[in-house]
């Protein structure tokens, strides 16, 4: 097969990946039907006509109410985090940046200029995640995500100015690179 066959092949399967992404994507409820138990969840709602840009002055809270702690992932980690890793590395982190407002959150970046700590659509994350989201009625269009060390995430919504811890991610895998 020449380079040129073979770059088209790679292309065609990689539409054909996406194509069957969307498919699976686009059972999602329709926005005129009502959600039953969707987010958000106990009683918070949306503020109505405040500046966006405002939580970026206030304090980042956090809450651990409804982590997703059931099962594993195909890639062999369980969801349940043990008692040592929340004592030892999430549970500092979180207590740390709750001394923090979100706009010092947001600068935050590391030695590469990258941003540890942001906001990321739905659709980057790993199809197994968004799956996931879509079993457990978790259906914004962006999620946060925090940086806990080289490989290790913490995944979450952010509403207004309050973190809702999800998931820990031990193996960067949610959202994998190279």
């Amino acid at each position: 097969m020449s380079r040129k066959q073979a770059r088209i092949e790679r292309k065609n399967l990689k539409k054909l990946k996406q194509d069957q992404k969307s498919v699976r994507l686009r059972t999602l409820p329709d926005a005129e039907e009502p959600r039953v138990g969707s987010y958000p969840k106990r009683g918070k709602s949306v503020r109505l006509g405040a500046d966006p840009g405002s939580i970026f002055h206030m304090p980042m809270t956090w809450s651990c109410e409804a982590p997703d702690c059931e099962g594993a992932w195909s890639w062999g980690v369980p969801r349940q985090w043990t008692e040592a890793t929340w004592r030892n590395d999430i549970r500092p982190k979180l207590e740390q940046w709750a001394q923090l407002r979100w706009s010092e959150i947001d600068s935050m970046s590391s030695d590469t200029g990258h941003k540890m700590h942001h906001l990321m659509k739905v659709d980057q994350i790993c199809d197994e995640a968004q799956l996931r989201l879509m079993e457990i009625e978790q259906e914004g269009e962006e999620i946060f995500r925090f940086r806990l060390g080289n490989l290790q995430r913490l995944w979450g919504f952010r509403v207004v100015a309050d973190f809702e811890v999800l998931w820990y991610d031990p193996t960067h895998q949610i959202y994998p690179v190279g």
